[in-house]
């Protein structure tokens, strides 16, 4: 299930870090090194971030809008149960998506013109949210084995 938005932007915000207390990147640290954010904040090993897809200059020069996507695949090999419990894990909400992520699956963002996929590890929950041009992550749980 995809979902697309098109819609005003919001301001960026977000803090520093990147990595777990282990040195392994949690999902929404290894999200942010995919897209190209930075500001990554860090707590017990969790990471959270927000971001928006659009600069000053994008906002004022093509008014304020950007599509975003997101969905969500197995990791194969997949059985009937695992395809189901995919495509539950996205869903339209106020407007935008929330996508409330639980590992083993590979998450699907588009976002500023690109399409990268970040794995989302056995035992890892987290939730990414897009509202308007406005993305956030955050990580309730770590990969199995991680500290």
């Amino acid at each position: 299930m995809i979902f697309a938005l098109l819609a005003a932007s919001l301001p960026l915000a977000g803090h520093d870090g990147s990595q777990a207390s282990d040195g392994h990147p949690s999902f929404c640290a290894r999200l942010a090194a995919n897209i190209g954010i930075d500001d990554v904040e860090v707590r017990d090993g969790k990471a959270s971030w927000k971001a928006n897809a659009l600069n000053l200059g994008q906002r004022v020069l093509f008014g304020g809008t950007a599509t975003t996507s997101v969905d969500v695949a197995v990791v194969e090999p997949a059985t009937v149960d695992d395809y189901r419990r995919a495509s539950d894990m996205c869903a339209a909400q106020d407007g935008g998506a929330v996508c409330r992520l639980t590992g083993p699956v590979t998450f699907e963002f588009g976002w500023k013109g690109s399409k990268s996929e970040t794995a989302v590890m056995a035992g890892e929950i987290s939730t990414v949210t897009v509202q308007s041009t406005k993305a956030m992550c955050e990580d309730q749980t770590l990969a199995v084995g991680a500290v």
